[in-house]
């Protein structure tokens, strides 16, 4: 998580910079960025928005599961027990998705505004964004984040159940509804 957040933390900082680096390399851009970065934040600006990024992600995922879990012992009850169940916890998965990408998609745009805007705390940022959109902060770039997050979810259950099922050993097949 903190790898990643260095290199989001760059790249949402490059916008800017990419207008001084004409005739340079993408690695040359990087580093220039990433020097300037240093030298206005320090080490500290590597992980701006590292706090926003912890208060999106940690419930995000659990939402997710929880949601997933939910809509695949609901879609149990309402498919006939021939529809592969494969079908069922994709289906779950992107249900999950996209229900939770509504409800965290306000704190997505917080940490994204803070991390972007060079805002200093999460505070601040929401206060900002209320003042300016009102209400339209629950919704603004959800379409975007429905959409990633619909292919994501599918990709990462048909990947993740799949795996499962190869893992299984030949004792315990009989027992699991595929």
């Amino acid at each position: 998580m903190m790898v990643g957040q260095k290199v989001d933390g760059v790249a949402q900082n490059m916008k800017p910079s990419i207008q001084n680096g004409a005739g340079k390399s993408k690695t040359q851009l990087a580093l220039a960025i990433t020097k300037d970065i240093y030298h206005i934040d320090g080490l500290r600006g590597f992980y701006r928005g590292y706090i926003a990024s912890l208060f999106t992600y940690v419930p995000s995922s659990a939402l997710w599961w929880t949601f997933y879990h939910l809509y695949q012992d609901h879609l149990n009850n309402l498919f006939p027990s021939w529809f592969p169940h494969l079908g069922i916890q994709c289906t779950s998965a992107i249900l999950g998705g996209l229900t939770t990408t509504t409800l965290i998609n306000p704190l997505d745009i917080v940490r994204a505004r803070l991390q972007v805007q060079r805002l200093d705390s999460i505070g601040q940022t929401f206060r900002i964004l209320w003042r300016e959109e009102r209400f339209y902060t629950f919704t603004k770039g959800l379409t975007a984040r429905l959409i990633m997050s619909t292919f994501y979810s599918f990709s990462i259950i048909l990947g993740y159940e799949s795996v499962k099922r190869w893992s299984v050993k030949e004792q315990y097949r009989e027992q699991i509804r595929w």
